[in-house]
């Protein structure tokens, strides 16, 4: 199915045109922003509706834009207002209206707007993307690309969480042969206390039989110094016999008093000898093992962080490990649908990252090679609608300009290329949106 007539009429820069293609190649030509591309976008609009409807479709001052297609067995023909809104009406030859119009022509259309000579510019990764488009591969790409862009993002996080717990497994160094459970220290606590304790009632107990001690030899001397006393009153008495009343007064004082001293200084020393001495516990051997246990048990806390730390980085691991299967996975599924993708061109093929024809890159092929493949690629994806549209048309050079004439010969297509020209005698010569002079295809 090609086109048969064109007609548009206040399509963008678009005045009126009235075009019955005569050969496969059919060139809008004139100088920049005489209405050229409006041609082609004209094609595209009519076809495909709202996606392709420019911003502002109707050329200012007027009410509304037009557009009318012949395909042989379809007529088409949008009506657009300047705010976007159109409507679409689709006829058989005979003149029978269909029922749901852009269905049908949805079901007709392929990939109208893939420009050969835009494809050619495309950056590497943008050729893939559309040869992922025209071959319809089955599996969701993008969604694959997204999930392994979320998983490497998550595998990094993993990564970086092995690491440091690496290193915290490694600045922890455990002693060995260590108890496999902590020792009980608080019992030997318990016992240091209680020996402590004993201790102190032992000094306290040694201080109050000291002063006993000397309360018991104050007793005693008391006890000397009154014996040395009456001897030294019974000698007075020899002597002074003037003052032997006196004397003897003194002599039976103290006698009288001596029994009492006599049994305090007995009672002091009685107590003093009953009195415990105190025995100390030699707690240097509990506070060594008090300390060693301590030390065994902060051995064995390390070691059960260690443990642990181990336990968290074996998991980590499993998890990276798992991460990296499902993108390998993903990779080699997008590698078997890519590598199974049916393509036009034999000997063609492509990556997730470049297109190439028998192993050479596309960009480094010569430009003829590349304009054939293209030009092949854009008939396979418009099987039913046999039209392509090339947007720049002055860029090909007459061999490549006849390459694409020969290939729409031998496969029945019909090329619409807007191309900049100001002599006025190459195709249909546009000038003000309307046309100017048709020259020679």
């Amino acid at each position: 199915m090609h086109i048969l007539e064109l007609i548009a009429e206040n399509y963008k820069r678009l005045r009126v045109v009235e075009i019955t293609p005569k050969g496969r190649v059919v060139q809008i030509t004139g100088k920049n922003g005489q209405g050229k591309t409006s041609v082609l976008d004209a094609i595209w609009g009519a076809l495909v509706g709202s996606k392709a409807i420019a911003e502002k479709p109707v050329r200012a001052g007027a009410l509304k834009a037009r557009i009318r297609m012949n395909l042989g067995e379809l007529i088409v023909t949008r009506v657009i207002s300047p705010n976007g809104t159109h409507t679409l009406t689709v006829e058989t030859a005979k003149g029978v209206k269909v029922a749901s119009p852009q269905k049908m022509l949805d079901e007709l259309l392929g990939e109208l707007s893939f420009d050969p000579l835009a494809f050619i510019g495309m950056k590497p990764k943008e050729q893939v993307e559309t040869l992922r488009q025209v071959a319809k591969i089955e599996i969701d790409v993008d969604a694959m690309n997204a999930e392994n862009a979320k998983d490497y993002e998550e595998r990094t996080i993993v990564n970086r969480d092995i690491k440091r717990l690496e290193g915290e497994v490694a600045a922890i160094t455990v002693q060995d042969n260590l108890p496999k459970v902590k020792v009980d220290d608080a019992a030997i606590i318990e016992k240091l206390n209680s020996a402590n304790t004993s201790n102190q009632t032992a000094q306290a107990q040694f201080k109050a039989k000291q002063e006993l001690g000397a309360q018991a030899g104050v007793a005693k001397n008391a006890v000397e110094d009154h014996r040395n006393f009456i001897e030294d009153q019974r000698r007075k008495v020899e002597n002074l016999e003037a003052q032997l009343k006196v004397a003897k007064d003194a002599v039976t004082a103290a006698e009288l008093a001596l029994p009492n001293l006599e049994a305090t200084a007995a009672e002091k020393q009685a107590e003093y000898e009953a009195a415990p001495a105190g025995e100390l516990i030699d707690v240097a051997a509990l506070t060594q093992q008090l300390q060693e246990a301590q030390l065994t048990n902060r051995e064995i806390d390390k070691r059960t962080r260690r443990e642990s730390l181990e336990l968290q980085l074996a998991g980590k691991k499993r998890e990276s490990e798992t991460l990296t299967r499902a993108i390998e996975q993903r990779e080699e599924e997008k590698a078997a649908a890519l590598a199974a993708a049916k393509l036009p061109v034999e000997g063609l093929t492509f990556d997730e990252n470049r297109a190439a024809y028998k192993g050479i890159p596309l960009d480094q092929l010569g430009e003829a090679e590349q304009i054939r493949i293209s030009t092949a690629i854009a008939m396979a994806a418009n099987p039913k609608l046999r039209v392509i549209r090339i947007m720049h048309g002055e860029a090909l050079d007459e061999d490549s300009l006849a390459v694409i004439a020969k290939m729409a010969e031998e496969n029945d297509f019909q090329v619409w290329m807007a191309k900049v020209d100001s002599t006025g005698k190459v195709g249909i010569f546009l000038e003000d949106g309307q046309i100017k002079a048709e020259g020679e295809e």
